[in-house]
């Protein structure tokens, strides 16, 4: 009788487990259909990207911008399903492969104008300022720099440069893609700004370090100041110094000062060449 009950156990379990490895069949085979079906869908014509357009751009090549692109596009996930259609299109990738490659692109957005088409927005740098390698008495060339004191590319030699120039802090073979101050550069601009609004006629900004700072001025001179006060403060004692006559700010009297040393407070030293 055990004997006989065990044979049906048995054969029960036979059962459950073909039962389970059909329906597991079954889904194995609807999931393998959902997957190819979708895949097929992807890889259907009519919707994938085949219109690309570039905006925005001046220097940077607009075939350039399309490759890198084409390039995102032509890649597949698992080997079989295409990234070329919106809806598994590579937006973020995409962007930071061009801001990656080309310094001169600040900002790149890509935007969905339609099932097929797509368009990429890009914001090209602005040239503000230069920084340059070595130091004033001896430069060794120069770089684009733009409003937010990022470094993006070669500058040529200028004859009549209008750009500010800016030395030191930056290290390495090359500044391209490096920040000069960090988040700090726009407080060092407004400070160079001022003095030009002052009439002293800045040359060149050199940071000794990233808190003490010095800048040359029409005739050679130098204006020394550091950041342990406000600069507005700073500022305010060197107008004191024209206010009550000690030093002049028309272009004979600046090629006769040496130095204005800003660092010590309310006690400023300074010196005035003794010949021309």
């Amino acid at each position: 009788m055990s004997y006989q009950r065990s044979n049906i156990s048995t054969s029960l379990r036979r059962k459950r487990q073909i039962s389970l490895l059909k329906k597991i069949g079954i889904y194995f085979i609807f999931i393998l259909f959902f997957i190819s079906l979708a895949n097929y869908g992807l890889t259907y014509n009519k919707i994938r990207i085949s219109d690309i357009i570039v905006t925005g751009n001046n220097s940077v090549q607009t075939d350039d911008i399309l490759k890198i692109v084409n390039t995102e596009l032509s890649k597949v996930y698992l080997g079989i399903t295409p990234t070329d259609n919106i809806l598994l299109l590579r937006s973020l990738i995409i962007e930071n492969k061009i801001l990656d490659t080309y310094k001169k692109i600040g900002k790149v957005d890509v935007i969905i104008r339609g099932i097929t088409s797509i368009e990429i927005a890009v914001t090209e740098r602005k040239s503000d300022n230069l920084w340059c390698k070595g130091t004033p008495a001896e430069s060794k060339g120069c770089y684009f720099m733009d409003s937010s004191g990022f470094i993006f590319e070669d500058a040529p030699t200028f004859s009549n440069n209008s750009f500010p120039e800016y030395f030191g802090l930056i290290s390495g073979m090359s500044p391209v893609g490096q920040t000069y101050f960090n988040n700090n550069f726009r407080n060092i601009a407004n400070l160079y700004n001022a003095l030009k609004t002052m009439s002293f006629q800045p040359q060149y900004f050199n940071a000794l370090n990233e808190h003490e700072y010095e800048v040359y001025i029409l005739g050679g001179g130098k204006i020394i100041i550091n950041d342990k006060k406000s600069f507005e403060s700073s500022l305010t004692n060197l107008q004191a110094l024209v206010d009550n006559k000690y030093i002049s700010n028309d272009a004979v009297s600046l090629k006769k000062i040496k130095y204005v040393d800003l660092r010590f407070g309310n006690k400023v030293n300074f010196e005035l060449k003794t010949s021309l």
